[in-house]
């Protein structure tokens, strides 16, 4: 019995390119998309969508020009919807989103380690050995730093400590602003601003890694973070640190977008890109 459903597997050949299984995995699943019997009655899913783009009969494009069957169209709709391009890039965004918004909540837990730059020495081993966990918490502090030295703390006001710096904004006698229920909108935007320096110190970091430039980043972000700027003076550190950020937040962004359409094109896959088979 197996071996002669092996045979009628392998008798099964394409009514267009006269192709068999073998080329399944160049057009597609071998399918009957209508009533067809005998030699006519298998054609794979990309022959098919050709030749119902290309055939000179506009009848050719809803039914099967032998049997007049008409295609089943339940999988098209969300075939189409999947590989819209705005759809996927909202879906990236969306997730792209969600990921900001974990981060900020990892940025609010572990607040106390940013609040000062590592100490680890600039001179020592670690000149051959940069950690990139200290690099990527480096960048954070001097982004925290470079929001409250912009004034945009009012923010973040239940979030970061205004009086002071490192160990000195952990007195109890620190100065706090008076807490507000915020409302939506601003919490979100507060969750984002506080979860994008970490999103993009960790895609910045591992980018960095492969050409090894780790060091002066880390060295230029400890410059940033451990400095207070509240005049009209020219920030050229904060400038870069700034614009390091947004590089590895857009890069993440893509990440998260090659990772959507992936998704998007495996389901394509399973959906055989096409029309249901009649069983």
């Amino acid at each position: 019995m197996s071996g002669s459903n092996n045979n009628r597997a392998e008798e099964k050949q394409c009514r267009i390119c006269l192709d068999g299984i073998e080329a399944e995995h160049e057009l597609g699943r071998l399918i009957r998309p209508c009533l067809c019997k005998g030699s006519i009655s298998y054609v794979h899913v990309k022959c098919l969508q050709r030749w119902r783009n290309t055939s000179s009969s506009r009848g050719a494009f809803f039914s099967c020009p032998q049997c007049h069957y008409q295609y089943r169209f339940a999988r098209t709709r969300i075939v189409g919807l999947a590989s819209n391009p705005i759809l996927v890039g909202g879906l990236s965004g969306l997730l792209f989103t969600i990921v900001v918004m974990l981060a900020s909540y990892i940025t609010t837990y572990f607040m106390s380690a940013f609040e000062e730059p590592t100490t680890s020495s600039y001179y020592s081993w670690s000149f051959f050995y940069v950690s990139p966990f200290e690099v990527a918490q480096d960048l954070v502090v001097a982004a925290l730093r470079i929001l409250k030295d912009g004034g945009i703390d009012g923010l973040l006001d239940d979030t970061i400590p205004v009086g002071g710096n490192g160990p000195r904004s952990r007195r109890p006698d620190r100065v706090l602003r008076p807490h507000s229920s915020p409302g939506f909108i601003k919490r979100f935007i507060k969750r984002f601003i506080l979860g994008l320096p970490l999103v993009g110190a960790g895609s910045l970091v591992h980018m960095l890694l492969s050409v090894g430039y780790l060091l002066p980043v880390q060295w230029l972000a400890r410059y940033r973070g451990n400095r207070n700027r509240r005049d009209g003076s020219r920030d050229l550190a904060a400038l870069i640190v700034v614009a390091l950020l947004v590089v590895g937040a857009l890069r993440a962004l893509l990440k998260v977008y090659q990772l959507t359409h992936s998704i998007t094109q495996r389901l394509l896959l399973r959906a055989e890109d096409a029309i249901l088979e009649v069983a």
